[in-house]
């Protein structure tokens, strides 16, 4: 695949996610659910990850010697940025259970619906890219197959925030919705404590 061809893709899914990530978020605050919040702010870390990959695949075509590098510092900053996103998810989501407010179970039903959708169009677009990535050495081919796997977790956790937004409205189970927010914030955590040991090592020549 052309270099062009695939910075164009990317470039593209970023402005898709940012875009979504914004409307998830707004809506996520004005309707009080803390799973739509979630699901807008583990958007925003996808588009940081895609973000990060398409500089590493720039610079790794100027500086081919300093790829890896390039690679694990972007990796580095991106995972402690996704820290203190997780750690906010979850006191909000746990500061919820003490302090629960009404949620517009419709509107948030909705919104995270076309998440789900807008995450989906994600993955077709940047599966198809990943299959025929060929401009990064292996390394690189890693890094961007990280960022469409977490793609993927995006759109499980858009299922898990509808399935908690259902049930909260037919089957009055409202303390779902932090619940998923804390899980939310969980998945967040773990990825990016796996960046930063993985990305630490390379940094330190381990």
């Amino acid at each position: 695949m052309d270099n062009t061809l695939l910075k164009n893709k990317t470039a593209l899914v970023i402005v898709i996610t940012l875009i979504t990530m914004v409307a998830e978020i707004y809506f996520g605050i004005t309707t009080h659910s803390m799973a739509l919040t979630a699901d807008g702010f583990h958007m925003g870390t996808h588009a940081l990850a895609l973000g990060i990959t398409l500089l590493v695949c720039i610079f790794a075509i100027k500086y081919q010697n300093k790829t890896e590098k390039f690679n694990a510092l972007g990796g580095y900053t991106s995972a402690i940025l996704l820290g203190f996103t997780s750690l906010a998810i979850i006191y909000e989501s746990v500061e919820r259970f003490f302090k629960p407010l009404s949620i517009s179970f419709s509107e948030a039903i909705l919104v995270a619906i076309i998440g789900l959708v807008v995450n989906l169009v994600c993955v077709l677009i940047m599966g198809n890219s990943h299959h025929h990535h060929h401009h990064c050495k292996e390394k690189e081919n890693l890094n961007y197959k990280a960022a469409y796997l977490h793609i993927l977790a995006d759109a499980f956790t858009s299922i898990l925030a509808i399935g908690a937004l259902v049930l909260g409205k037919y089957l009055g189970l409202v303390f779902l919705d932090p619940v998923i927010g804390i899980l939310g914030g969980i998945i967040i955590a773990k990825w990016a404590i796996g960046l930063i040991v993985s990305t630490t090592k390379i940094l330190l020549d381990f």
